[in-house]
């Protein structure tokens, strides 16, 4: 959530994240919607918490619920069926977990529409609309030819979006992501990022560092 504040000299209007600046009477207000919230959450949580069928099902149904009782609804779902969930979470409208042993630290917004497969967040990531971040680069095997790849399985593993990184639009991570890092809207990360870089591109290169 973000507000507009003055415009500058080049025509673009500051905004600021409510989410990340919020006083302590919205996160009073916050908590109580959240505990409203438990005769739906709380129980499917913890169903969720003996299946990966009942996760993902219960994780695309709240997925669809409206912004303003959406976040609410969400955060109070993941907080007690993913591995660990951190303070002031926000997922957006669309998106969801594929598994429960996920982890998030404080301090996270996943913009809409986002899939997460193996991959844990760091406290103060930022995730913009569409992305997409995968358990490693080698999904489906292919080297036999005498047998669909749909028959030769995958290799999955974790990967994890380290402490104060933004991920731009449409961006598809699929290797980790280093403190600090920002990675550009419609990039394909296929190898690591390092501390602070800036990526770009397909697949995604280092164009830069911040600071």
């Amino acid at each position: 959530m973000k507000h507009a504040g003055r415009v500058t000299a080049e025509a673009e209007t500051e905004v600021r994240y409510q989410q990340f600046e919020g006083g302590r009477g919205m996160r009073f207000a916050m908590a109580v919607a959240g505990i409203l919230t438990w005769p739906l959450t709380l129980p499917l949580a913890l169903l969720a918490r003996l299946s990966d069928f009942l996760f993902v099902t219960s994780a695309q149904f709240f997925a669809l619920f409206p912004y303003a009782f959406g976040v609410v609804f969400r955060y109070e779902f993941y907080r007690f069926a993913l591995r660990r969930c951190g303070r002031n979470v926000h997922v957006g409208f669309g998106s969801y977990f594929l598994y429960r042993d996920v982890e998030l630290g404080d301090h996270v917004l996943i913009g809409a529409f986002n899939v997460v497969h193996h991959c844990d967040f760091g406290s103060w990531v930022m995730t913009a609309e569409r992305c997409t971040f995968l358990s490693g680069p080698h999904y489906h095997q292919y080297a036999r030819t005498d047998l669909p790849m749909a028959l030769q399985g995958g290799r999955l593993r974790r990967i994890r979006i380290g402490d104060d990184c933004w991920i731009g639009a449409h961006a598809i991570v699929m290797a980790e992501v280093g403190p600090g890092a920002i990675v550009a809207a419609g990039a394909v990360v296929t190898r690591p990022v390092g501390s602070m870089a800036i990526v770009a591109g397909v697949p995604a290169e280092p164009v830069g560092r911040r600071g």
